[in-house]
């Protein structure tokens, strides 16, 4: 059972990219027009993804100076994992009740296999990035119309330098309207929605969705792009510029400055402010990593993430 003393709102009902998802919301702050929104999705289907969450959260409340209120959008994670969600005071948290799948991509594989069987294997851990996409979008429809930035970012980071977020803004000019902390390498290599800041007032007049164009099954007269991508495509189709933080993921050579034995001498990826402090970390394959469903070598895994984050929050800012 939920806590009482956080009670849920009773169901809406979102329709989203055709279909219809029941939501319910706690609120606990006041959505007020000039904060900056930051929306995190989660899925959480272990003790370990929970932890990963936690910290990500943690460090948001700990280095956060600007103006800023947390939404959590949680995509129908079990309830004994969602339920300690409930436990953190100062964040509002929107639930989603259905699973986030992409119907149209289960039925091109249909289509393509010639069997039904697929659908039992097809779920929301195979097609995170849809699923991230209609948090992403069930979140958007809970804020303040009127925010001026929103700050969307996975479950699987950590802002870990005090001021990080008022840097980020200070790269927004009249030129520059979206702010990533890393870009993806493949597709059209757009700033990635693992921590990316952008104008909302301008997301909402080109009329945009967080929706994928994965495999063009959106539209075939767009180019292939992930979760979140349109914001990088279509602001720079209008004339904008976007602007990405120096990071190792983009340039694994900054690896070089970090000082070996320091505590982000760690392969994951590490975004930088203009003085070459580290700012920013993103695990990456958060989800899969929590259930030992991601095995690539070499790779820093679930258990040594969090046992990063426990060291960051513990030691005196």
């Amino acid at each position: 059972m939920y806590h009482k003393r956080y009670e849920l709102s009773d169901n809406m009902i979102l329709k989203i990219d055709g279909m219809e998802y029941p939501v319910c919301i706690r609120k606990t702050t006041a959505n007020t027009k000039d904060s900056i929104k930051i929306l995190i999705p989660t899925y959480l289907l272990s003790d370990e993804g929970l932890n990963i969450a936690q910290l990500c959260l943690e460090s948001i409340r700990r280095n956060t100076t600007s103006p800023h209120e947390i939404w959590v959008i949680d995509n129908n994670s079990p309830e004994k994992y969602f339920d300690k969600l409930l436990d953190i005071d100062g964040i509002n948290i929107v639930r989603n009740n259905r699973e986030p799948l992409n119907n149209r991509r289960l039925s091109s594989f249909k289509k393509a296999l010639g069997f039904i069987g697929i659908s039992n294997k097809f779920t929301q851990l195979t097609d995170g990035s849809y699923a991230n996409a209609i948090a992403l979008e069930i979140g958007i429809r809970m804020i303040n119309s009127s925010t001026p930035y929103v700050f969307a970012m996975h479950s699987d980071t950590m802002a870990v330098k005090p001021g990080w977020l008022q840097y980020l803004c200070s790269k927004i000019d009249d030129k520059t309207r979206a702010v990533g902390c890393v870009s993806d390498n493949i597709r059209i290599n757009a700033l990635h929605i693992s921590g990316l800041l952008f104008d909302y007032q301008l997301y909402k007049k080109l009329g945009l969705t967080m929706l994928p164009n994965l495999d063009q099954l959106v539209s075939k007269q767009l180019p292939e792009y992930d979760v979140g991508d349109s914001v990088t495509l279509f602001f720079q189709k209008q004339g904008y510029s976007i602007y990405r933080c120096s990071n190792t993921h983009n340039t694994p050579e900054l690896s070089s400055w970090i000082e070996d034995g320091s505590v982000y001498d760690i392969h994951v990826d590490r975004s930088f402010d203009d003085s070459r402090e580290v700012i920013f970390l993103h695990l990456g394959r958060g989800t899969p990593k929590s259930v030992n469903d991601y095995r690539k070598e070499g790779r820093v895994m679930a258990d040594e993430w969090i046992a990063l984050g426990r060291r960051l929050l513990s030691s005196p800012q």
